[in-house]
């Protein structure tokens, strides 16, 4: 998948072409990656993402152990190099009979405030990661999605397990709202996203009632509202799951959890600035 926005990009500490680098990741199944977003030069929540991608190579079967500043001077010397004010930065990691380190500048877009005001419109789809925990490329899946979504006029879908169970968005974390409480599945069956993270930090910190449960298709007329997180999103609102509508922008509850996340997106760039 070709979504390089310049010419190189870094390969084990080196700054390479992007036609190299894709040779590698065409040829390699098995690879973690993160995403992390650029705002003002710096990376956003940092430290959250590399402990998810360690987290992400030990769960298949690897002792490497990113260091902050490992990859904070990657990231500055891409910034710098481009110029980039905000993107998003991908950072990849794979081994076999040596370690290979890639980080290199993606295609990024933004929701407009517009849009998250409208909200996503989603739909259903039968599938769910192999594992769960793990952030690990799937082009082939991906191609599958992006065919969907393109086919149904959709901005996201949501997988359900065989067994009936709503999981997660293709790209995103995905929550639900009833009356008080907001709920969302449980961490072993999902992939544990940092923008996830910091709603559930923000849930406990203004006292909003969390469950994380199974949570079952036939449930899904019940619920008062429902909103996505993920790295280029933030907080999104859904505003329909296939043929169902639902106002969620308008729910005081997701309004709560935007305005919060927003503040701490400023907080966390203004500390990496001073």
């Amino acid at each position: 998948m070709r979504d390089s926005i310049m010419e190189k990009g870094f390969l084990n500490g080196e700054l390479v072409p992007m036609e190299d680098i894709f040779t590698v990741l065409d040829g390699e199944k098995k690879m973690v990656y993160e995403v992390i977003r650029i705002i003002e030069r710096k990376p956003l929540f940092l430290k959250e993402h590399v402990d998810r991608m360690n987290k992400s190579i030990k769960l298949i079967g690897l002792d490497r152990v990113f260091e902050y500043r490992e990859i904070d001077d990657m990231i500055k010397i891409l910034v710098d190099e481009y110029n980039i004010t905000e993107n998003n930065i991908k950072i990849a990691f794979y081994e076999n009979s040596e370690e290979h380190v890639i980080a290199y500048l993606t295609k990024s877009k933004y929701p407009s405030e517009e849009k998250h005001m409208e909200g996503y419109s989603t739909v259903l789809i039968y599938e769910e990661r192999e594992t769960p925990n793990a952030k690990i490329i799937n082009n082939e899946l991906r191609s599958l999605i992006n065919s969907i979504l393109e086919s149904e006029g959709a901005d996201e879908c949501i997988y359900v397990s065989e067994n009936g169970e709503i999981l997660e968005g293709s790209r995103t974390n995905v929550f639900f709202v009833k009356g008080n409480t907001v709920l969302t599945a449980p961490d072993e069956g999902v992939l544990l996203g940092t923008t996830r993270k910091k709603v559930l930090d923000i849930c406990r910190e203004e006292r909003i009632a969390v469950q994380r449960r199974t949570l079952r298709i036939e449930e899904l007329t019940f619920f008062d509202a429902a909103f996505m997180t993920g790295t280029s999103i933030d907080v999104m609102p859904v505003n329909s799951i296939g043929d169902m509508k639902l106002n969620s922008s308008k729910n005081r509850i997701v309004e709560k959890i935007m305005e919060e996340y927003c503040r701490a997106m400023k907080h966390d760039i203004r500390i990496r600035l001073s």
